[in-house]
C-alpha cells in the first residue's frame, strides 16, 4: 500500500488515518507538533510559526493550532486521552533577542502539561535549524540537521 505524503508549509496542519509521512522542512524558530493516537491510529502534526502572545498575527499560532489538532482528532474518533507527543524545533538561530523558538516551544509545553498529553520526545532550543518527518504507521520521527539523521 502506497503511503501518502504532507509537506507542511508555515502555519498549515494536517489530521488523518492515512498511512503518510508527514514533513516539517527547515524548522529554526517554528516547532513541528506531532501527535499520535496509537489506540485509533490517528496521526496530527502542524508548522507552528508564532506562541499565542502574538496572536494578532495572521500565522497561525501555537494555541490556535493545538485547539484545531484537538478538535479534528476528536472529529475523526480520536481522544486526546490515548495521544502521544514529539516536538522538533524552537532554536535560536540569529541569537535575536526575540525568542521566538523558545516562545513557541515554552507555550507548547505548557499546552501538553495542561492538557495532560504524553510528551514522548523532544528536539528543541540551540542554534541549528532541523527537519522533521514523521511515519503515521509507526508514530516514528526522524530528525536531520547539519548532516546528521536521528531518531527521536
Amino acid at each position: 500500500m502506497q503511503q501518502s505524503e504532507f509537506a507542511l508549509n508555515l502555519g498549515d496542519y494536517v489530521v488523518t488515518k492515512q498511512r503518510a509521512h508527514i514533513a516539517c522542512y527547515g524548522l529554526g524558530s517554528c516547532v513541528g507538533l506531532f501527535l499520535f493516537d496509537r489506540v485509533n491510529k490517528i496521526s496530527a502534526a502542524a508548522h507552528i510559526v508564532l506562541s499565542d502572545d502574538l496572536e494578532k498575527h495572521t500565522t497561525l499560532n501555537a494555541k490556535t493550532a493545538f485547539e484545531k489538532l484537538l478538535e479534528e482528532i476528536e472529529k475523526i474518533g480520536g481522544s486526546k486521552n490515548t495521544l502521544r507527543a514529539k516536538l522538533v524545533g524552537g532554536a535560536n538561530l540569529f541569537n535575536s533577542g526575540f525568542n521566538t523558538g523558545k516562545k513557541n516551544t515554552d507555550t507548547l509545553l505548557k499546552l501538553l502539561r495542561d492538557n495532560k498529553i504524553y510528551l514522548a520526545a523532544k528536539d528543541v532550543g540551540g542554534c541549528k535549524s532541523r527537519t522533521a518527518k514523521f511515519n503515521t504507521i509507526n508514530g516514528e520521527l526522524s530528525v536531520s540537521s547539519q548532516n546528521q539523521i536521528y531518531a527521536i
